[in-house]
């Protein structure tokens, strides 16, 4: 058993000790009591115990002596050597006579010389699984015999289901807390019978199990294989883990038992995040305040955060359990009364107006738009295509879906998921039009980034642009400079002085359509000698504001930067920023400020530290298949290797470099 060092040490103590006892297991529901009731069983029959084991059966807890009767229905032949007195107790008990009920004293004293009997030969040890179904009267009685067992050969121990009222919670009986299991034995569990999961999974999972056993083993498949499957990021708010049916078990009854008002009440909170456990109501500040909940607290699925007083969930499978148990049109109605509770977060507000629509609807579409630019800004390009898709989907007309879908698309390329991208961009394509503006970006982007195809990337992306000024096109453009943008970069790869001059004659041909930014980008990366009069003052003007910036334009004006060797005075920006946007942003540029870091620490000398740098750009670009990346992050550490005196191994970098750049003009 994986973590129950200390709870194994307490049983195997119960049943070496001299005479007998009894012992309580109180925990939550797939915590592992059964696991340790087998245990203790094990150990006891190895100590020539003879092992009767009972479970509590809550389709007879209303049947008096029931519990009782299966309890003691192995020993049931020992009655005929009991005196007549305890006979006849039995008898009127089990209703083989009629007569006066015994009183619990007498009966229980009549179940003591039963046991004290059949335990003459061999030691017993009684085991009571789900006692809290137990019906009252044989609730009673055991917990009568329980307490006067010293001195005797008999052992009992009675497991419970924590949050359930009991009869036993009065029987003053010694008590083993059952707790859930810590991190580091939780991780050791799931990697156990679950080897191999992808990360985000393996953490939703353990985040979601909160060390609960039974969740660490049920649920890996669920996640892995449903949309909940999905980092949280991808997702438009709080949907639920699909819990497999041993777990709906555990808390569903309890739920559909609440009255309609307070299963809303549970809903809106658990739609809107609302933490789990002690100290979950600060760690969740600005979510829903559940209110009028108190029967849901009293039937073991909420607490009062001792901090915040406000209900929290008992454990995240309540939380999934509830937004489980709900139909859609519940789920739906809650997100639509938690849009308007958060009217001025727009993130929050588009999450839950995206999870309340049904048809198009124009005005929540522009919302999550607008909620994908700031996701875009503050790190979260991940999050922004998930918003753009759902915007799409409630677009009223086809223009301004296949329009942001193209935007996802492009954020998707941006974000290092460019299978994703070729999706979207294919189902921003008009049906007539497979080449349009937007497919061709990304198309453009793919060849370049995942096959370093620079050829035919450049001719594709410069046929795009002449299209698009052929027709007539003369101010800023969102898909024209997402084109003139791609057509520079592609152009620095390409580095052929004839191409970049038809690239100079393109650009001045379309006039004031080309943004400032893109002139900057063609000016510093160009040709910084002829062009780069001036770039430095416009870098600078263009990062007065930097918040105002996407992640895309804050690496395109750093290696503006680098080529008028002013790196150095943005380097610090950027590192704050690469570790936001590697994670859940635009992990594609995250790769290039990188690159820039890297750059910059080995004109200044951090060499060791830009060793470092190049090694985790590596992983990173390895990770999401961005060859063009991998082997440009070889270039520089050769380039470092050469630098630093180690010669045979920037030669090897070297030959890794030409032998898949060269073929492909790079």
């Amino acid at each position: 058993m994986v973590g129950r060092d200390s709870e194994q040490e307490v049983l195997s103590a119960f049943v070496s000790a001299p005479g007998g006892r009894a012992l309580v297991l109180r925990g939550d529901s797939g915590v592992g009591k059964s696991a340790l009731l087998g245990q203790v069983s094990q150990l006891a029959a190895a100590e020539q115990h003879r092992v009767i084991r009972a479970a509590g059966v809550e389709a007879e807890s209303e049947l008096p002596f029931a519990g009782l009767h299966q309890v003691l229905y192995p020993l049931l032949p020992h009655i005929e050597r009991l005196d007549e007195v305890h006979r006849r107790v039995f008898d009127v008990v089990f209703g083989r006579n009629e007569g006066t009920p015994p009183s619990v004293m007498t009966l229980g004293i009549a179940v003591l010389d039963l046991l004290s009997l059949a335990a003459s030969q061999h030691p017993l040890l009684l085991v009571l699984d789900d006692g809290q179904w137990l019906d009252a009267s044989s609730t009673e009685v055991i917990g009568f015999v329980g307490r006067r067992l010293t001195g005797s050969s008999v052992k009992l121990v009675v497991v419970l289901r924590a949050g359930v009222p009991s009869g036993f919670d009065t029987a003053a009986l010694p008590e083993l807390a059952v707790t859930t299991l810590s991190e580091k034995a939780s991780e050791q569990m799931l990697d156990m019978h679950h080897p191999g999961l992808a990360a985000h999974v393996r953490r939703q999972v353990l985040e979601e199990a909160q060390g609960n056993p039974l969740a660490l083993l049920e649920l890996p498949p669920y996640v892995r294989g449903n949309r909940a499957g999905r980092p949280p990021e991808e997702t438009l708010g709080y949907t639920g883990i699909p819990l497999p049916q041993r777990l709906q078990q555990v808390y569903g009854a309890r739920i559909k038992a609440l009255p309609g008002a307070v299963r809303a009440e549970l809903l809106r909170g658990a739609l809107d995040g609302v933490g789990a456990g002690a100290g979950a109501g600060q760690a969740r500040s600005g979510r829903y305040r559940m209110a009028d909940a108190e029967e849901a607290a009293d039937c073991g699925l909420l607490e009062v955060d001792p901090l915040s007083g406000d209900f929290v969930f008992r454990h995240p499978l309540v939380r999934s359990s509830v937004v489980q148990t709900a139909t859609p049109n519940e789920r739906r109605a809650a997100h639509a009364v938690l849009a308007d509770v958060h009217r001025d977060d727009i993130e929050r507000r588009a999450t839950h107006l995206a999870a309340s629509a049904i048809d198009p609807d124009e005005d929540i579409a522009a919302v999550l738009e607008a909620a994908a630019e700031s996701a875009t800004r503050r790190g979260g390009a991940v999050a922004a295509v998930a918003w753009l898709t759902r915007a799409a989907e409630l677009s009223e007309n086809p223009q301004e879906r296949s329009r942001r879908l193209g935007s996802a698309a492009y954020i998707a390329g941006h974000s290092g998921r460019l299978d994703q991208a070729q999706q979207l961009a294919r189902g921003s394509a008009d049906a007539n039009s497979d080449g349009s503006p937007d497919s061709v970006v990304t198309s453009g982007y793919v060849a370049l980034f995942e096959d370093g195809d620079v050829r035919s990337s450049q001719r594709q992306v410069f046929a795009a642009i002449e299209s698009m000024r052929d027709r007539g096109i003369r101010q800023p453009d969102e898909v024209l400079t997402r084109l003139i943008d791609l057509l520079l970069a592609i152009s620095q790869y390409g580095s052929d002085e004839v191409w970049w001059e038809r690239v100079h004659e393109l650009l001045d041909s379309l006039g004031d359509a080309v943004p400032a930014h893109s002139r900057i980008y063609q000016d510093a990366w160009g040709d910084v000698v002829l062009r780069g009069a001036g770039v430095h003052e416009r870098v600078e003007r263009a990062f007065a504001d930097p918040h105002s910036l996407e992640p895309w334009d804050v690496t395109r004006l750093a290696v503006a930067a680098y080529h008028v060797d002013t790196l150095s005075q943005y380097r610090p920006y950027l590192q704050r920023m690469v570790d936001r946007e590697a994670e859940t942003g635009a992990v594609a540029d995250a790769m290039t400020m990188l690159h820039l870091i890297m750059l910059d620490q080995i004109a200044v000398g951090e060499w060791d530290a830009a060793e470092q740098t190049g090694q985790r750009c590596l992983e990173l670009t390895t990770t999401h298949g961005h060859e063009l990346f991998v082997h440009h992050t070889h270039a520089y550490l050769g380039l470092l290797a050469a630098l630093r005196g180690q010669v045979e191994h920037a030669r090897e970098l070297q030959a890794t470099v030409d032998a898949w750049a060269r073929p492909r003009g790079v």
